[in-house]
């Protein structure tokens, strides 16, 4: 149990620094080659692991599962992860998206309740409630740039809860570190395949810096900041690993403080507030429904 305390502690302070860390280059690279670099990076972590626990159960790779997992990998990372790197390069105080992002976890419940047949309790509906108050608390409706960035983490958080859903209904066969892998992967060869053809820079003129914030994103965040949490998982259970998603949007306040020099604003913390309470009620089981 402590050891998954550990590594949910470790998963969450690694996702914590995303999107302060990556906002630092996002003059220099485009979201899209940031998301890629990112996961291909990432899925080289996650492979060593994955093919070990491949050749112990002995579990065969089918079309069936490539062509799922390559699917998931189109929603999370060309669409979910995409969005979220728009969003972060457009916003004014990236914290903000990493409140609104955290979120995932409440519209999870929409898409839980319409995919995999779970009940509408009362406790997923306070959720539903603290999410749509602290998702409002980021807004500023007098900037644009703020609604269009809202709009595009708002993107990101519901297409991860879309993912989220999708990946439990079709995980029990190949778990969720071989899955993971694959969706990385997968996902990051077919950005890759777009990229190309639309013409997008996947290799720009970068400094030395930029080079290591790359390397960082791709192997710390995505790569050590993903299997941290599945040992979270294997250690302590899901519950134990979901409270990297509870500590990331207090932490990510006072990160970007610390790397963007953006003080935040009393609201942020009320914000915070509303998510981590939505993330809590969102997890919570109660024996009878409504």
């Amino acid at each position: 149990m402590k050891k998954g305390v550990i590594f949910a502690l470790i998963t969450a302070v690694l996702f914590a620094t995303l999107e302060p860390v990556s906002k630092q280059i996002a003059g220099e690279v485009s979201p899209f080659a940031i998301t890629f670099w990112r996961f291909f990076i990432g899925s080289f972590v996650l492979l060593p692991p994955a093919l070990s626990k491949l050749r112990c159960e002995k579990i065969r790779i089918t079309g069936r599962d490539i062509a799922v997992t390559a699917a998931l990998g189109v929603l999370f990372i060309c669409i979910s992860m995409s969005a979220l790197q728009l969003a972060v390069k457009t916003a004014d105080a990236p914290s903000l998206i990493a409140i609104i992002f955290s979120a995932n976890s409440v519209f999870t419940i929409v898409f839980a309740v319409m995919l995999l047949g779970e009940k509408l309790t009362r406790n997923k509906l306070l959720a539903l409630l603290f999410g749509v108050v602290g998702v409002l608390l980021c807004v500023d409706f007098s900037s644009g740039t703020n609604l269009s960035s809202v709009a595009l983490a708002l993107l990101a958080a519901v297409s991860f809860s879309l993912y989220t859903a999708l990946s439990q209904r079709f995980n029990q066969k190949l778990g969720g570190v071989v899955q993971t892998a694959l969706v990385f992967l997968f996902g990051s060869i077919v950005l890759f395949a777009v990229l190309c053809l639309t013409g997008e820079t996947l290799f720009p003129a970068i400094s030395g810096q930029t080079l290591g914030i790359m390397l960082y994103l791709g192997l710390f965040v995505t790569g050590v900041g993903y299997a941290a949490y599945f040992h979270a998982i294997h250690k302590g259970g899901p519950i134990m690993a979901s409270l990297a998603f509870f500590i990331k949007p207090i932490l990510t306040p006072f990160v970007s403080w610390f790397v963007n020099g953006i003080v935040p604003d009393i609201t942020v913390f009320f914000a915070v507030l509303c998510i981590v309470l939505a993330s809590i009620f969102a997890v919570q089981k109660r024996k009878e429904g409504m």
